[in-house]
């Protein structure tokens, strides 16, 4: 930026106010080329320094990306495993629940038979007078 600062200030210690046959005098070619080379240089710099720090930010979110995708992969595995204790369990509770669904059917085919008896009894009984 010094380099920016000596031509400007070069430039300006001219008598630039000063009119030579009706125009303000103009600066050396050499001075314009020298002032453009500057900016040049210096919008280079920048550059490099802008395109650094943005591939900093996509290296450090590509690390935060790959890090949640783990995280994710070990999230799925664990919902997975335990979808799978859960499936296991509904069914042994399906089992069981059909091994008392069975059970019952032999109770009810039981009183059925016990119904059957109380009425062949109550049948075989005289009223009362």
């Amino acid at each position: 930026m010094g380099d920016l600062w000596y031509a400007i200030i070069k430039l300006t210690s001219r008598q630039v106010v000063q009119r030579v046959k009706g125009r303000f005098p103009m600066p050396t070619q050499e001075e314009r080329l020298n002032i453009l080379e500057y900016g040049l240089k210096q919008y280079k710099t920048e550059t490099i320094k802008a395109y650094g720090e943005m591939a900093v930010e996509m290296t450090m979110v590509k690390g935060l990306t790959e890090d949640a995708v783990k995280r994710l992969a070990s999230l799925k595995a664990q919902i997975e495993q335990r979808f799978e204790r859960v499936d296991t369990r509904f069914e042994r509770v399906d089992t069981r629940l059909e091994a008392m669904g069975a059970h019952l059917e032999s109770m009810d085919t039981r009183l059925g038979r016990v119904e059957n008896l109380l009425a062949q009894i109550l049948a075989r009984l005289p009223e009362k007078p």
